[in-house]
């Protein structure tokens, strides 16, 4: 992150932060001020009017914040792609099959006598036999 951008992000979140607290105090003060005693106009100086100021100083903030937020990687906005926090490799495990094809014969692991990297030999009628891939 540059000095320049730094300091443009602090300039605006100092920013922010006076129309935060100067809508709060204004809206007491003007409240304060007035000579009134209508319950609408009390509600607007004491709620409605530092609530704006509120939002409007949050928004300086992050509108001074968003490339700064960007750089460091704290946001990542990826369209049309499901986000995901971890990406796992998967595993495959190759397993000879559980019969032959050719003669029917059960086979098992114990008894096999591998040809290859993915075939096996029947121990019953010396077929070659492709293994089935699985996910582990």
């Amino acid at each position: 992150m540059s000095d320049e951008s730094s300091g443009k992000s602090c300039a605006t979140t100092i920013i922010g932060l006076i129309i935060i607290v100067g809508g709060f105090f204004g809206g007491f003060m003007q409240f304060f001020w007035a000579d009134t005693y209508d319950v609408g106009t009390i509600l607007f100086y004491v709620l409605v009017v530092p609530m704006i100021s509120a939002l409007v100083g949050i928004g300086v903030i992050l509108y001074g914040m968003r490339k700064s937020v960007g750089q460091m990687g704290l946001i990542r906005f990826v369209p049309n792609r499901q986000m995901t926090a971890v990406s796992r490799e998967k595993s495959y495990v190759y397993e000879p099959p559980r019969f032959c094809s050719d003669c029917g014969a059960a086979i098992t692991s114990e008894g096999i006598e591998w040809v290859g990297p993915l075939s096996v030999k029947c121990p019953y009628c010396g077929a070659t036999l492709s293994t089935e891939k699985r996910e582990i």
